[in-house]
């Protein structure tokens, strides 16, 4: 946020009426339009499966755990989606890879063989990465009921 820039602007100055008595009041639109689809989005067990077979490891249906903690955390992470909002595709690239690496240290004791293929795979970490980064990327930009398969 650049603070230099900040201004305080005046857009009203006066009273507004209300109405005395009881009113049912309507909710305000948001400017996020929620989805439930999830559509273009591979379930997480052909995610899996498509690692296993790529990269020769050994993930199980259990490991889909894991890859939902961290969507997860990364949901939960203001400025990474503040950084998906404002900036282009690659430079929310480079802040997601940061996010995702800290998020990962966070989650080592949880699930340390899913961290040590990352770690010890570059080819993997890359591609698990950036299917991590397009999921991320879709479910801010396209709506945000995206459901985790």
């Amino acid at each position: 946020m650049d603070m230099d820039s900040y201004r305080l602007q005046r857009t009203h100055n006066g009273s507004i009426t209300l109405e005395r008595g009881t009113v049912l009041l309507t909710p305000m639109e948001t400017h996020t339009k929620y989805t439930t689809t999830a559509e273009g989005q591979k379930p997480l067990s052909l995610i899996i499966e498509e690692l296993n077979q790529r990269f020769g490891t050994d993930f199980t249906e259990d490991d889909k755990v894991f890859i939902r903690q961290l969507e997860e955390h990364l949901e939960g992470n203001a400025s990474l989606e503040a950084s998906v909002r404002v900036n282009p595709p690659e430079n929310a690239r480079l802040t997601f890879d940061h996010v995702v690496q800290d998020q990962l240290q966070d989650m080592i004791d949880a699930n340390f063989k899913f961290y040590k293929q990352i770690t010890d795979d570059d080819d993997f970490a890359e591609h698990f990465i950036s299917w991590l980064f397009e999921r991320y990327y879709k479910k801010k930009t396209e709506g945000e009921g995206a459901t985790l398969q």
